[in-house]
């Protein structure tokens, strides 16, 4: 009978140890399931940080790109601005027709307007 006994603590323990296993088999399986599904979490995401960053990368270099383009464009307008206001001032010295025009007296209505206002043509209302 002794051995009887013996026989079975030791088949209730080796039992016991086996559900023991089991039971960390099974918690084992359950972490790597969770860390697995956490895992691809964490790839997904970082994936959409590179399509991010390579969306924003490539915005960025457009927009220099355009910065570019107007920083041209804008020295091409100063460089054409120059070259009128040159262009008008030569116009000015040199051409005969706008000398004439120039040289010309002021119709008297004008001429009182242009000195301060005064309705007097004749500006008789001024004293030396």
């Amino acid at each position: 009978m002794k051995a009887f006994a013996a026989a079975a603590i030791i088949a209730l323990v080796a039992i016991l140890l086996v559900g023991i296993q089991q039971y960390r088999v099974i918690a084992l399986r359950a972490d790597v399931k969770f860390e697995a599904g956490e895992r691809q979490k964490a790839v997904d995401a970082n994936l959409e940080s590179q399509a991010t960053i390579t969306t924003l990368r490539a915005e960025a270099q457009r927009n220099a790109d355009y910065q570019k383009d107007l920083n041209k464009r804008l020295q091409a307008s100063q460089a054409k601005a120059k070259k009128a206001e040159k262009n008008f001032e030569e116009l000015k010295r040199n051409s005969k027709p706008v000398r004439d025009w120039a040289a010309q007296p002021l119709p008297d209505g004008l001429r009182g307007k242009a000195g301060g206002g005064n309705k007097d043509s004749g500006g008789k209302s001024r004293t030396p």
